[in-house]
């Protein structure tokens, strides 16, 4: 499972797709009939464990979630809905048959839910806040994906890029284990852009970070750092394991966008390196030192001829 939620243009269609959870199935056929006469693509789920699995799968555009179930509730339920990256940003709509400032009711609020719903309910009033929250929610996915994305190739930004960085840093200090990071750069962009305009370039900047998006893993982060310079972040990954990559990612550049090809620097921080600059120099010290050790890399590679990985082994 990625540890960072490819960046994607929303691209709504429909009225959208509800995951329906109740452990009643009078209640989940009666929502589901409802919901479908209006247009609504619909899922069930019987259970709050079921609801975990179904709403991972199918990424639907809101939850309707009855509180009281045996087993999971609808509480623990949507605690466990936000605590998971792949599913937090999908909204929650409580169904519930306590009055609003019942205890339980603040209690599912609290846990992240987004509105709710008291039973018997109106079914003109369930749709139009079925249809108020998948609002909200699309126009929030548009502003993180203008937040976390390049405009011009579409693949992260340098800012989350540093963020996530930052964080995997942390994440992994007073552990064990490595963090690898490609620099790559295009081979005579400059020239790219003198000879034949610059929209060619950005047609190249975009078909680069489409194939290299393409062909890394799940795990991995690709990113623009600025101009035709690209890093892809590399969590739990030796230096070894960063060149093995990089020369997969070159010799695809070079294969896919031809005669466009990459330079690569590769580099890594063991564990024991990065508590040491940690704790003598801080953390910006030491991403300051990963990126310039991958762009001298990168500037060895390209005197060396251009077209290769280099490994930065200090």
């Amino acid at each position: 499972m990625s540890l960072y939620p490819r960046p994607r243009t929303p691209t709504p269609m429909g009225r959208g797709k509800v995951l329906v959870v109740d452990d009643l199935l009078t209640n989940r056929e009666l929502l589901r009939q409802g919901l479908e006469e209006e247009g609504f693509e619909v899922v069930l789920a019987a259970s709050g464990q079921e609801c975990l699995t179904l709403a991972a799968a199918h990424r639907p555009d809101v939850i309707l979630l009855d509180i009281r179930m045996a087993g999971m509730d609808g509480i623990e339920t949507c605690r466990r809905l936000k605590d998971d990256v792949n599913t937090a940003h999908i909204p929650v709509l409580f169904l519930t048959a306590e009055r609003a400032d019942d205890a339980v009711t603040v209690a599912a609020l609290r846990a992240g839910g987004n509105d709710f719903l008291t039973k018997p309910y109106s079914h003109p009033i369930l749709i139009a806040r079925v249809g108020s929250q998948i609002a909200i929610a699309r126009a929030h996915a548009q502003l993180r994906h203008q937040a976390i994305s390049d405009e011009l190739t579409g693949v992260y930004s340098r800012r989350f890029m540093m963020d996530s960085l930052r964080r995997t840093i942390k994440a992994q200090s007073r552990a064990t284990g490595e963090i690898g990071c490609l620099l790559a750069d295009v081979d005579h962009f400059k020239a790219i852009n003198d000879t034949r305009g610059h929209l060619e370039g950005d047609r190249v900047l975009r078909h680069i970070a489409r194939v290299m998006t393409d062909h890394v893993r799940e795990t991995d982060l690709v990113a623009r750092f600025g101009g035709e310079e690209f890093v892809v972040l590399l969590p739990h990954t030796g230096l070894d394991g960063a060149v093995i990559l990089g020369e997969k990612l070159r010799a695809v550049v070079a294969e896919l966008c031809a005669p466009v090809t990459i330079s690569i620097g590769a580099v890594s921080l063991n564990a024991a390196e990065v508590d040491k600059v940690l704790d003598r120099d801080g953390m910006e010290s030491l991403i300051s030192k990963l990126l310039k050790l991958a762009d001298q890399a990168v500037y060895a590679a390209k005197h060396a001829g251009r077209n290769r990985v280099v490994a930065a082994r200090e």
